[in-house]
């Protein structure tokens, strides 16, 4: 039964990236085919960080780094990996209920295709993948 949650689980997880694979290529298009406008800074971002941003933010792009990646262990609440990122990721599947609830977040970083996504248990991290930090 567990082998087949976890087949589930990994299936579900495939066609979460999947869908968002192909909206991140629309915005891409996008991208190009519009004038680019001069990236402005948002009220929320700290003094002290320089944003690589971009000018399309609906959750306040955070600046991503592998070295943040890597202090985001599994077994760590939501509020945690917020703290090391330093922004509210974007939900991007929730289903069940109580300890078997299961909760996707995105994060999106200032480059194309740069992004840290999570999937909790329970309010648990239970996997973490990242693409193109540096």
């Amino acid at each position: 039964m567990k082998n087949l949650f976890n087949i589930g689980f990994i299936v579900l997880l495939l066609v979460v990236l999947g869908c968002n694979c192909q909206k991140q290529l629309e915005d891409l298009a996008n991208k190009s085919q519009t004038p680019t406008s001069s990236p402005s800074s948002s009220p929320g971002s700290s003094p002290g960080s320089s944003p690589a941003a971009s000018p399309k933010s609906s959750n306040g792009k955070a600046e991503l780094t592998m070295d943040k990646y890597n202090q985001i262990k599994n077994g760590m609440s939501y509020k945690d990996v917020v703290a090391i990122i330093g922004s509210e990721g974007t939900e991007t599947m929730s289903s069940g209920e109580g300890k078997y609830k299961v909760t996707s977040y995105q994060w999106k970083g200032g480059g194309d295709f740069e992004y840290i996504y999570a999937v909790f248990m329970g309010d648990k991290l239970s996997s973490k993948t990242q693409a193109n930090l540096k």
